[in-house]
């Protein structure tokens, strides 16, 4: 008896704790939609997000089909109120909750994701980014970037990003060659913008912008055109993480993403 005693001993010491441990649950709610958007598109953003929740975290999913069950039996109306998330939360016995909104406004889509703590109603984070994309690409260069970032258990930490040169910028104007310059952004934060290179679809920056706070978000490069009417969108560079290198400008055009020029950025 004692032999067998020992040995059980020695199986749960040699077993990892994460056997021990349950997998946080999740419900990803039905997303809010706003602008030109075609019927269906917020059930599959959300469906799609779920997806992506089951391939990039540790989250159990509660299946979307069980989640509308309760709404339909609950009669539950989701007004964006913090108390009815956290009502909800305790209806389906999850953990956290996501919400999320698409917005169109012109060409380009924006799309947002709050993951909350279902007991307390906390937004734990919160994301935003918008593109110019066609509605196909929502899928591999918004949601699964985003969930990543949400599900992210990195420190925050600091960098320092320096956006070195364009190369092979599309020309903007009949006469002259694009005169360029780069907005930053870090998440939803602004961190501020290039000074104007004229007449140069090759134009070199040498910029450098100090981030304090970073803990995982997308890194946008929003790319303009200066002009006399007015600043002309060229094209964005989305980035995943702080890695130098050279990175696509995409442009959209009717819906179509087309590739306008490369931006070298280096990180220290």
């Amino acid at each position: 008896m004692a032999v067998i005693k020992n040995i059980i001993c020695v199986i749960l010491i040699l077993m990892p704790l994460s056997a021990f441990a349950q997998s946080k649950t999740i419900a990803i709610l039905p997303f809010e939609v706003s602008g030109k958007i075609e019927d269906g598109v917020g059930d599959a953003v959300a469906e799609i997000t779920q997806n992506a929740f089951v391939q990039h975290s540790d989250y159990k999913v509660i299946e979307r089909k069980q989640i509308q069950k309760v709404l339909d039996e609950q009669s539950f109306q989701l007004t964006g109120a913090t108390e009815n998330v956290v009502e909800l939360g305790k209806i389906l016995g999850v953990d956290r909750i996501v919400t999320g909104s698409l917005t169109k406004l012109g060409k380009e889509f924006t799309l947002v994701m709050k993951l909350i703590d279902a007991e307390t109603g906390e937004v734990l984070k919160s994301e935003k980014i918008s593109a110019q994309i066609s509605i196909e690409d929502i899928d591999n260069i918004m949601i699964d970037l985003m969930v990543e970032i949400l599900t992210s258990t990195k420190q925050r930490s600091g960098f320092t990003l320096i956006i070195k040169k364009g190369t092979g910028l599309k020309k903007m104007d009949f006469m002259t060659d694009t005169d360029a310059w780069v907005q930053v952004f870090i998440g939803n934060r602004l961190i501020g913008r290039t000074e104007k290179v004229q007449d140069n679809n090759s134009p070199e920056f040498n910029e450098r912008f100090e981030i304090s706070d970073y803990s995982g978000e997308l890194i946008l490069l929003k790319v303009f055109d200066h002009d006399v009417t007015g600043e002309q969108p060229l094209g964005q560079v989305i980035i995943s993480e702080p890695k130098t290198g050279m990175y696509p400008i995409i442009g959209n055009v009717n819906g179509q993403n087309f590739n306008v020029g490369q931006i070298e950025v280096a990180f220290e």
